[in-house]
């Protein structure tokens, strides 16, 4: 399940990298490399491919721009995957001041990045801040599409297997049991 988790966070943010807007070859490149080494299993040799990534990001579009926001992303994403918790953090701190900055402080699209920031954070053993990120997640999800969309499910399965990895069974059982309800709502 963690691999498959990591392997559909990345592929979100691949996705993302996709349609960022026009990007120049050299970042995309690089990106398309960063994944590959990822969804390889091959940590270290992805982290200077990431960190090359970050740097033309910054090059070329800006230090407060949507693709250095995502390198960003990349970068603290294989960062966490080595338990490097703290390079980690910092990354996905800035990576969601810069999304804020861009789209404000409740588009949906920030919920990638908050969850990631949440994962870590339970990786770290910090529930409570885990929790705060889960629940503004789910929040923003519930206000951009209602609280029937499978968006909406698709959080709470994910707030629900942190609070089971935390020891948080009822918690976790009353998320997956409206994540449930959604699904047969939507038929997704």
């Amino acid at each position: 399940m963690r691999k498959g988790v990591r392997a559909a966070s990345f592929g979100v943010l691949l996705v993302l990298a996709a349609t960022a807007g026009a990007e120049g070859p050299t970042w995309a490149e690089l990106n398309t490399q960063v994944a590959a080494l990822f969804q390889s299993g091959k940590y270290a040799e992805a982290v200077p491919v990431a960190e090359e990534a970050l740097k033309s990001a910054e090059a070329s579009f800006g230090p407060d721009s949507a693709e250095t926001a995502l390198s960003l992303n990349n970068l603290a994403l294989i960062y966490k995957t080595q338990k490097r918790y703290s390079d980690a953090g910092s990354l996905y701190e800035r990576a969601l001041s810069i999304s804020e900055k861009l789209v404000g402080t409740e588009h949906p699209d920030l919920t990638v990045t908050i969850n990631n920031l949440a994962f870590l954070y339970y990786a770290e053993g910090r529930y409570a801040k885990g929790d705060d990120l889960c629940t503004r997640a789910i929040g923003i999800l519930e206000k951009a599409y209602g609280p029937d969309h499978v968006n909406v499910a698709v959080a709470l399965e994910k707030s629900a297997a942190l609070k089971r990895q935390a020891g948080k069974t009822a918690e976790a059982d009353d998320m997956e049991r409206r994540a449930a309800e959604i699904r047969q709502k939507t038929g997704s």
